[in-house]
């Protein structure tokens, strides 16, 4: 056993530090002609395969004029199948949806797998607005607008953005003017420069490292940038599939760890 876990251990940092680097093979469907302005758009896949018509369908239908591309990362193997025939029957027309790729992850990154999507952008164009979804929610037309029109460099915006008090658990829910203390990647923009530093993915603890939403605010506020409210609307779905379920005691044990 003590050998089984020093080679995952292995396997895990290989990997890590090819992704790390850029070296991930994509699957591309181009559906559209691109002009290089198209918002960019990341989102993580795990177990809701069910999901990826609607998503498409919704980012189709975005009002933003320069249109989207789709970045996905999926960690669960067994589900890519039916993620590429999902892809391989959309047709988006004359819609706002101009590009996806999809990565086939090696191993379940959790959350955080899809920001070396970000990191990969960062290196080809600096410091793009890059915008993150995830696969349980669902949001109007405008949001791929607004979100651009919101975008600061210096800023993480969120829609799940909350004001923390004296623990994780005792927060509200933040509006446009409050301090926010704590965000949700998913339905956020922020800048691609802040995964330019690779301890983004190196120096997260093996044992929190799902939990991207508390180690991405926690890193932003070392990077000096700071939180805000993302004003669009968004709804949950398919709550009975979210892992946060299961987290609930390990998250307030990780952010006691880093500000306590």
């Amino acid at each position: 056993m003590r050998f089984k876990a020093l080679l995952q251990r292995w396997v895990w940092l290989v990997v890590r530090k090819q992704y790390i680097e850029g070296r991930f093979h994509a699957t591309t469907f181009r559906l559209a002609p691109t002009t290089g302005n198209e918002a960019h758009v990341i989102m993580c896949l795990w177990n809701r395969p069910a999901r990826i018509r609607p998503i498409l369908d919704m980012l189709n239908d975005q009002d933003y004029p320069n249109g989207v591309r789709l970045f996905l990362w999926n960690n669960k193997r067994a589900d890519h199948a039916e993620y590429l025939s999902g892809l391989r029957q959309f047709e988006a027309g004359a819609g706002a949806l101009r590009r996806v790729d999809i990565v086939k992850s090696v191993i379940n990154f959790g959350s955080i797998g899809r920001f070396f999507w970000a990191r990969r952008i960062e290196a080809t164009k600096s410091n793009s607005p890059i915008i993150v979804i995830d696969d349980d929610q669902d949001f109007d037309a405008t949001f791929v607008r607004e979100a651009i029109r919101a975008y600061d460099p210096g800023a993480v915006k969120a829609w799940w953005a909350w004001t923390v008090g004296d623990s994780y658990w005792t927060r509200q829910p933040a509006g446009a003017d409050d301090r926010v203390d704590h965000v949700g990647p998913g339905g956020s923009v922020c800048s691609s420069r802040i995964f330019a530093d690779k301890r983004f993915f190196t120096d997260i603890p093996d044992e929190f490292r799902m939990l991207d939403d508390i180690w991405l605010t926690y890193f932003a506020k070392q990077a000096g940038l700071r939180l805000a409210k993302l004003p669009v609307e968004m709804t949950f779905v398919m709550d009975e599939t979210n892992q946060f379920h299961g987290q609930t005691d390990l998250k307030p044990r990780f952010y006691d760890s880093l500000y306590r």
